[in-house]
């Protein structure tokens, strides 16, 4: 599954009639004695629009929201396009 064209949850904000943003998005790990934290953007070029999704090793599984409530919570997967197969970074989704 390729990352999303188009921003997920709302419009372009440089103009709302676009189909297709130039989207990047950056994964980072963090870990730390018994603490780990994947963090995830999503962000527009163009207008700055970005989304983003944190996962905490202490949160309960039931207080995260994911952007396709029917998949499980995987904090390395992408929230965005569901890629398990990246590595920590920028665009790891590529293009």
């Amino acid at each position: 599954m390729e990352k999303p064209k188009t921003p997920p949850k709302v419009g372009c904000q440089q103009n709302p009639s676009r189909s297709d943003c130039p989207l990047v998005c950056k994964y980072n790990h963090f870990e730390s004695d018994d603490l780990a934290i994947d963090a995830w953007e999503l962000k527009c070029l163009d207008c700055g629009w970005r989304d983003t999704v944190g996962f905490r090793s202490d949160e309960d599984e039931q207080d995260i929201e994911t952007a396709d409530e029917a998949s499980p919570v995987c904090p390395t997967h992408c929230p965005f396009c569901r890629r398990s197969d990246v590595a920590p970074g920028p665009n790891p989704c590529g293009g």
